[in-house]
């Protein structure tokens, strides 16, 4: 019988900087509570303490910016905790892009030969020796559709080097990258790749992969952007928001979306201040600012991958502003993916050696044949560009 080695791969998710929670814990736990009605008989069922699930939830919550489950007096099995609307629907988003990665992940085995050991988390690793091995630092996007999974996972089957990923904004990544703790960084903030070259704490960049920022906003669009075309652009519809006060909810937190958002309000001739403007601390990922969009009823700037994986759409959340949408300038919302190789001159710790074998790998053939095709299958198109070197 074919064994499943999806099942092998294992999904963490790093917050605020430092806490991780696993991403299958906690959805395993999710669908235990929709299932039973009861915390306390779902950490039984996935061999959780009840302590432990509890605060995976409320880590959760916090980092996510939403309530994912609800106590009721007199639940069943004595528990009475039910899925909220907002865990429900994080818990199908999530079914989705599992079903993605899983279908990805069969191909690669079907062309393994002989059983190969994957990428293991942080927690399954201990005690055990890797002889060739590195560290990513990685902006949200990637880890969030599963894509970044894939890829580390076919690059260990074809090279041996055992890849692990760290999921942060592009800021942050960056700043890891600098201290020390990393051996490379994916991003998409292109001015402080820039300044980490020139700095010297990058030997080498290269862009990787791509897709466009979109304007996404309520259906009723308050602001009245739905007119607004090429000419005017992002520019155009970022100044009809201001000044009609309609709610805009940005990440804050100097990621390469924060970053993209800035210039385009600078662009603008526009500081952005007051109640409308809505600094989203503590949600991580476009993920959840999409969610705390669609519950504030407000405009945001996302990538298209992340629109896409949220079926914002069935949400009352539609794109007004993008590239396929044709009303914004040429090159105005790229939105360019690169893998930045820390200088082991500057950090002699670093395993440059292979993490410029990962570099190549990843602009060769085979993994920019997964890039150009991830997401097809569910979506109808791919969630990423590749980009020819």
């Amino acid at each position: 019988m074919k064994k499943d080695r999806s099942k092998d791969f294992k999904v963490f998710v790093e917050l605020e900087g430092e806490k991780r929670i696993s991403v299958d814990n906690l959805f395993n736990l999710l669908e235990n509570i929709e299932r039973y009605g009861s915390i306390s008989r779902a950490s039984t069922e996935i061999g959780l303490s009840y302590r432990y699930s509890w605060g995976l939830i409320q880590n959760a919550e916090k980092a996510l910016g939403i309530v994912l489950v609800k106590k009721q007096i007199g639940g069943y099995e004595g528990g009475g905790t039910t899925l909220t609307r907002e865990g429900r629907e994080l818990l199908g988003q999530y079914r989705e892009f599992k079903g993605e990665v899983d279908a990805q992940l069969d191909r690669f085995v079907e062309k393994a030969v002989g059983l190969i050991q994957p990428p293991l988390s942080a927690d399954d690793t201990a005690g055990k020796t890797f002889q060739r091995h590195l560290l990513l630092a990685s902006t949200m996007e990637p880890v969030e559709t599963g894509l970044l999974d894939v890829l580390e996972g076919a690059f260990f089957q074809d090279s041996g080097v055992l890849v692990r990923h760290i999921a942060l904004g592009s800021g942050r990544a960056l700043q890891m990258a600098e201290n020390g703790r990393v051996d490379m960084a994916l991003t998409h903030a292109p001015e402080l790749e820039e300044k980490f070259m020139h700095d010297g704490w990058g030997k080498a960049k290269y862009p990787i992969m791509a897709n466009d920022f979109v304007l996404v906003g309520p259906a009723s669009d308050p602001a009245g952007i739905a007119g607004v075309t090429a000419s005017g652009g992002a520019i155009e519809a970022f100044r009809k928001i201001f000044l009609s006060r309609s709610p805009f909810i940005s990440r804050s937190d100097f990621s390469g979306t924060h970053l993209k958002e800035l210039n385009i309000w600078e662009s603008a001739g526009i500081s952005p201040e007051g109640e409308s403007y809505i600094r989203s601390s503590g949600v991580i990922g476009n993920l959840g600012i999409l969610h705390l969009a669609h519950e504030k009823k407000a405009y945001t700037l996302v990538d298209r991958a992340t629109y896409l994986l949220s079926r914002s759409a069935e949400k009352n959340m539609k794109i007004f502003i993008g590239t396929e949408e044709g009303n914004v300038l040429p090159g105005e919302l790229d939105n360019v993916f690169s893998l930045t190789l820390v200088n082991p001159e500057r950090v002699i710790s670093v395993n440059y050696e292979d993490a410029l074998l990962f570099a190549g790998w990843l602009r060769g053939k085979e993994a920019q044949g997964v890039i150009s095709g991830f997401g097809r299958e569910k979506f109808g198109r791919p969630l990423f560009s590749t980009i020819t070197n």
